[in-house]
């Protein structure tokens, strides 16, 4: 299959990217590259893969990245609220109405599929006493969350008979990439401990759900193979576990047991929420293998053994400023 993956060169991108191409599918990546192309060195020799550096919002760059091509995997994004606030005119235009473009464009060029990659922050604060589903009410305490949802809408209202949109909200996401990120809960949580042997903890009793990068991939490839009846302008929310974010310090004090926990520090984050995976599995039959204790020990394996010369390095904390968005 023909597959073009915008963002490809991200953090979860070089993941998919990586398993599209052992599954022998040729794969197209669109990145603008704002953090490097570091997640896609190990495959410029492929024989099945290309690379096209540019924008989702430039149409003819679209256009051209968009022929030969059966199925459209849309990851480019600004992620996380603290990328999106900087300028939240340019989070619209990249979140929201370039991937309308992609849609639309794919759509019109006969592209076969859609699978847009959504978040489940979109349910922001729900009743903890149930687990949210994906007809559960949302309620989007930030503008990245805005953003993906007014997307799920304009996306899903493409599907028909002949072009196929899938929506997957994806769990926050953990584990080691190619493109690494320091900036997520639990990546970050092993970082500071591991450098520090000190966590900033903002609501220690908030729950959240979880998806290893391994994880990821696979659902959204479970996603390209499904037929077309299963998937078509669906929803599915996908992830491992949910956890409360002092269990996960109970499971970052293995490696660091004198660690300290500063409950007064940390970015304020008010979303409380607990999520349903069943749907995907019953649905397409798809099951995560990896629990969020696996990705603690995979991490305090890598920044034990060096595998990150530097973990402050800007390009793993997915710092955005005025000045890294000057270079779109």
């Amino acid at each position: 299959m023909n597959i073009l993956v915008t963002g490809g060169a991200g953090y979860l991108g070089s993941v998919l990217v990586g398993k599209l191409l052992a599954e022998n599918n040729k794969v197209r990546v669109l990145d603008a590259l704002m953090f490097g192309g570091e997640g896609i060195l190990p495959f410029i020799y492929h024989k099945n893969f290309e690379f096209v550096k540019g924008d989702t919002r430039n149409k003819e760059t679209v256009l051209k990245s968009l022929e030969g091509v059966d199925c459209v995997f849309h990851l480019a994004a600004l992620v996380g609220e603290p990328a999106c606030s900087v300028n939240p005119s340019l989070t619209e235009q990249i979140n929201h109405e370039s991937a309308v473009l992609v849609g639309k464009s794919a759509k019109e060029n006969g592209v076969e599929r859609i699978i847009f990659t959504s978040t489940c922050s979109n349910y922001g604060i729900s009743n903890l006493d149930e687990l949210a589903t994906e007809e559960s009410p949302l309620n989007p305490l930030s503008l990245y969350a805005e953003t993906k949802i007014a997307t799920e809408k304009d996306l899903l209202e493409l599907s028909d008979s002949s072009f196929t949109v899938c929506v997957l909200r994806l769990a926050t996401i953990f584990g080691l990439s190619g493109r690494m990120r320091f900036n997520l809960l639990i990546n970050e949580m092993v970082r500071e401990a591991y450098v520090n042997k000190k966590i900033l903890l903002y609501k220690e009793d908030a729950w959240r759900p979880y998806a290893h990068t391994q994880d990821a991939s696979d659902a959204l490839i479970s996603v390209l193979n499904a037929e077309s009846s299963k998937i078509n302008h669906e929803i599915f929310n996908m992830g491992t576990e949910n956890y409360q974010k002092k269990g996960l310090v109970e499971l970052v004090k293995k490696y660091v047991p004198d660690l300290e926990i500063d409950r007064q520090g940390g970015l304020p984050d008010n979303r409380d929420y607990k999520v349903s995976f069943e749907k995907i599995k019953r649905v397409i039959g798809f099951t995560p293998k990896r629990k969020v204790a696996d990705g603690v020990d995979e991490l305090f394996w890598a920044v034990k053994n060096n595998v990150f010369s530097n973990l402050y390095d800007d390009r793993y904390v997915s710092w955005i400023n005025e000045k890294v968005l000057d270079k779109l």
